[in-house]
């Protein structure tokens, strides 16, 4: 019997390994040509662009193992069909359920192994990306720069170009809206062509322009309006903070996917202390102004039931007031301060839905690997073949398996669906209908054991 896991998992390598390779691939097509860009048409150093490819790959590395798990599931046990050794174990008494062990351990190692690496690995590889376009920003300073687009991270302007090239940083077609501190209209400035640089220090952006135009509007003491128009043949535009201010954004603080389990499982019991006082605080004052009990519950909905919620939440769908809504028709100041709280109230709950989402996404997506398994065994045996057939329905079960996780996500964050059942819905779905199929093929379908002394008698 040992023999034979082995056996099947040697016939598990090569599918998973061309499985992985082929859906990094289609799932990296999307940037590839960006990176191409790079370094084509912006000058950027092919070694940095290959930097910036490999640490991209980490959470695609995270959706193309299960899948590639999948892929190889189905080509290994649609061979073993195919061949008649399905028929062959059944018939020598070799229950299906134990030629599956071997697959359902190494999923099971294969997941944790994942875990570690979204936990571990894949936020440090996410911050050091963002750390990495920061530098090829400093480098090539129009790299971030998109043609006909208005980029406004440049405090105090808008910056518009027509066409922008990477390798010598040069603009052309360049038209620039300087914000007015007095609140007056912005200042217009047009160039034909324009260089952007910054200090040595990264920090302060310096914009050079060339043959270009000036309109403004300046401020009149006496109330009256003036239009200016000045020509210039180079005007320097140092904008301040520039750099710095995107530094300490991206250097400085992480994104939710650049944090690891416990460092989301801390920041999000911040924003619940938060939650909790922000709550409180409101609750005292809504009883201060008389408002009954009925009316002060509904300040928290998700402190209901879920059918509740659910029932709350079709309400405001169809826009039927709640007691809190009918306790203040008549009150306008006290009205303006329910809708302020109730901005202040979805915006916290929708933050911390947001880090639980991503909580839980770092342990389902691994657990998926198993999921496929149980999947994946008994439709190769019912295929029976290893070909068009196999990629097809890879990519159907993945696609839905990806579907649900993304509908889940945006669903959860719009405080739909609870975070846990937005993230685990996919493999609870699969899991079971997996699961089910698996029972049948090994025992509506397997082969009764062959005693010992009728098989010596053969």
């Amino acid at each position: 019997m040992r023999l034979l896991r082995s056996y099947i998992l040697r016939l598990h390598l090569v599918p998973f390994l061309l499985g992985f390779a082929v859906v990094t691939f289609i799932l990296e097509m999307d940037v590839l040509f960006d990176y191409l860009d790079l370094v084509v048409n912006r000058g950027v150093a092919v070694g940095v662009v290959a930097q910036l490819f490999a640490l991209s790959l980490g959470y695609i590395v995270a959706l193309s193992a299960p899948c590639s798990v999948l892929v190889a599931t189905l080509m290994t046990f649609g061979r073993l069909s195919q061949d008649n050794e399905i028929t062959a174990l059944r018939s020598s008494g070799v229950n299906v359920g134990s030629v599956l062990l071997g697959p359902l351990a190494a999923s099971l190692v294969l997941t944790v192994g994942l875990t570690l690496f979204n936990n571990h690995v894949l936020p440090e590889t996410n911050h050091a990306f963002a750390n990495l376009l920061i530098d090829i920003g400093r480098m090539r300073p129009t790299v971030k720069l998109q043609e006909g687009v208005f980029i406004s991270d440049f405090p105090g302007y808008s910056l518009l170009v027509k066409s922008v090239n990477g390798r010598t940083n040069e603009m052309r077609g360049v038209t620039i809206y300087q914000a007015n501190p007095g609140g007056g209209p912005p200042t217009t400035i047009l160039a034909h062509r324009g260089y952007l640089t910054y200090t040595p220090d990264g920090r302060d952006a310096i914009l050079e322009l060339k043959d270009g135009e000036i309109h403004e509007i300046p401020p009149d003491p006496g109330g009256g309006r003036h239009y200016r128009r000045l020509t210039f043949r180079t005007h320097i535009i140092h904008i301040a903070g520039a750099g710095g201010v995107l530094e300490h954004t991206v250097r400085d603080s992480r994104s939710d996917r650049e944090l690891s389990a416990r460092e989301l499982l801390d920041e999000r019991a911040q924003v619940e202390n938060q939650y909790r006082t922000s709550l409180a605080a409101r609750e005292a004052r809504m009883r201060s102004l008389g408002l009954g009990d009925p009316a002060i519950a509904a300040l928290a909905p998700d402190r209901a039931s879920w059918p509740q919620q659910i029932g709350a939440a079709f309400a405001r769908a169809l826009h039927r007031p709640d007691a809190l809504d009918r306790a203040t028709r008549d009150r306008p100041v006290l009205r303006t301060e329910l809708d302020l709280w109730r901005i202040e109230r979805d915006s916290l709950r929708r933050r911390i839905a947001s880090l639980s989402v991503e909580v839980h996404k770092k342990f389902s997506l691994p657990a998926a690997c198993v999921v496929f398994v149980l999947l994946g065994a008994p439709i190769g045996m019912r295929v029976r073949r290893a070909g068009p057939a196999v990629a097809f329905v890879s990519i159907a079960f993945f696609l839905f398996y990806y579907l649900c996780l993304v509908g889940g996500e945006e669903l959860a964050n719009r405080l739909l669906l609870p975070p846990w059942l937005a993230m685990w819905l996919p493999n609870l779905v699969l899991g079971g209908w997996g699961l089910l199929w698996t029972l049948q093929a090994c025992e509506l379908r397997g082969a009764r054991r062959v005693p010992a002394r009728r098989a010596a008698t053969r």
